[in-house]
């Protein structure tokens, strides 16, 4: 795997050579094996092999997510899908607003960062709240403010 041309485009698309790698089960080995080498640096390893991944914007996209309810109607927790088909519980301490105002949070332990995807988004917005008074937009879940960041 020395020369190893691999991307992963903004949507969470893993191409190879220029060419999409459309085979589930080798995308999901990529996906799973995808970590982070000794300078930080985002690698696929697999076995004793190791390959540079070259990322457009985050490794993983917030495909769809599972909004878990209070008896009130409020948010309890979040449970987010991810593009590699993994399940996780969100942590809205890392939700953080980028360009285009494209939500992005960390997942898998804070290593990664995740895009939302459109739809993924827009089950969060009706959750999205205002306080005029403080002049800033939060997040609600299970009774606690969490304010929505924007870098």
């Amino acid at each position: 795997m020395n020369d190893c041309p691999l991307r992963i485009d903004k949507d969470g698309r893993w191409f190879y050579r220029q060419e999409e790698i459309t085979h589930r089960r080798t995308y999901l080995l990529f996906s799973h094996s995808l970590t982070r080498d000794v300078s930080g640096r985002l690698v696929i390893r697999i076995g004793q092999e190791e390959c540079p991944v070259e990322v457009e914007d985050t490794p993983f996209v917030v495909r769809t997510l599972t909004c878990i309810l209070t008896d009130n109607g409020g948010l309890k927790s979040v449970i987010l899908t991810l593009n590699d088909e993994t399940q996780e519980v969100f942590d809205p301490l890392t939700l953080r607003i980028g360009p285009e105002n494209i939500p992005y949070c960390r997942v898998r332990d804070g290593v990664f960062d995740a895009r939302f995807s459109r739809a993924a988004y827009q089950l969060l917005l009706p959750f999205v709240q205002y306080d005029e008074k403080e002049d800033f937009y939060f997040i609600l879940i299970a009774g606690r403010k969490y304010n929505l960041e924007v870098f």
